[in-house]
């Protein structure tokens, strides 16, 4: 099942197309092989963060025994892995250094795990009649390294990760196997604790901000004009900085939902704000669940505090940005 599409994106830097190239392309073969498959979760282009940290996931694959990010690379010429396990890209027989993607995956899935780990209560169930808390200490946690269709791979170390892009359905389907295989001690959600934890990820997704372009400086007569501007005139690009208005009800439903503003039972944008024995949270008009409200600040990445205005809703961080939160229907 696919959770996260891969958002369309349009570089004029040759070497940043060719990486969403490499996505796409890897994209395209895991939805042709889990796309109908409701045991398998699949997020593209994840971007999460936590506690100042960021992680960007390329794909990623939730299944019933654990995590599993796929790092796409473009690769037109050769790769070569030597026996210190360093690595080189080459192209018109030059060679140049890069860090291992490996290593790369496997600290975006520390960042993962770790996130995951800060919210166990909310997304793991209790066992043994309700008396212990189940953990993510036994899960599955692997990377793969696709490396696309056109390159070459040329090894001297041993490095199972390493991987056509063509090839990583089928070795997802292999790990996945022999976890299945085994008789006992095998770690496995529950569908409750993947249902939460798929809608939990797909709610914690930042996009990354939007890069600025300089403007040019403007006319003196320009400045001075009145505030109704001629409609031919270009809008200028919004600056990251300003965070965007939500002035009614209707143009919530029309936007994009906000990763922090969603029931993390069903993922529905369907909710109200309202205040608790806790402090405020969102109520769920779909499936009548609570989720704390907890705005994350879009310009530095910090918590926000929520404050009421009559059916508005305002939130402000520690670094002092506020910005508009939620308006609850008339």
């Amino acid at each position: 099942m696919i959770v996260k599409d891969l958002e369309p994106q349009q570089h004029a830097d040759p070497l940043r197309r060719a990486g969403y190239d490499a996505e796409r392309q890897m994209a395209h073969y895991l939805k042709r092989a889990f796309a109908e498959d409701p045991r398998k979760f699949v997020f593209h282009n994840l971007r999460l963060e936590r506690r100042g940290e960021v992680a960007q996931l390329d794909h990623l694959i939730l299944h019933r025994f654990g995590l599993l990010i796929v790092e796409s690379k473009s690769v037109a010429g050769q790769v070569s892995v030597n026996e210190h396990g360093e690595w080189t890209r080459w192209w018109n027989r030059q060679g140049r250094g890069m860090p291992s993607p490996v290593l790369q995956a496997r600290r975006q899935l520390d960042l993962l795990l770790a996130l995951l780990d800060d919210h166990t209560t909310e997304l793991m169930d209790r066992s043994m009649l309700g008396l212990k808390q189940r953990t993510l200490s036994g899960v599955r946690r692997d990377v793969l390294v696709a490396i696309s269709d056109g390159g070459r791979i040329t090894r001297k170390a041993d490095v199972p990760e390493l991987v056509k892009a063509d090839q990583v359905p089928d070795r997802v389907k292999a790990i996945i196997g022999a976890e299945q295989e085994k008789t006992f001690g095998s770690f496995g959600f529950t569908d409750a604790e993947m249902t939460r934890i798929q809608a939990f990820l797909r709610n914690r997704h930042v996009p990354a901000p939007a890069q600025e372009a300089p403007a040019a400086p403007e006319p003196a007569q320009t400045r001075a004009a009145p505030v109704s501007a001629p409609p031919a005139e270009p809008a200028r690009p919004e600056r990251p900085s300003a965070a965007p208005v939500r002035t009614s009800q209707e143009r919530q439903a029309q936007a994009r939902p906000r990763p922090d503003v969603a029931c993390r039972a069903c993922a529905s944008a369907n909710v109200t704000v309202q205040f608790g024995k806790y402090g405020y949270y969102l109520k769920c008009g779909d499936c009548g669940g609570n989720t704390p409200a907890k705005p994350v600040c879009a310009a530095c990445g910090q918590p926000g505090k929520v404050s009421k205005r009559g059916l508005e809703f305002t939130a402000t961080c520690a670094g002092g940005h506020t910005w508009a939160y939620w308006t609850n229907p008339a």
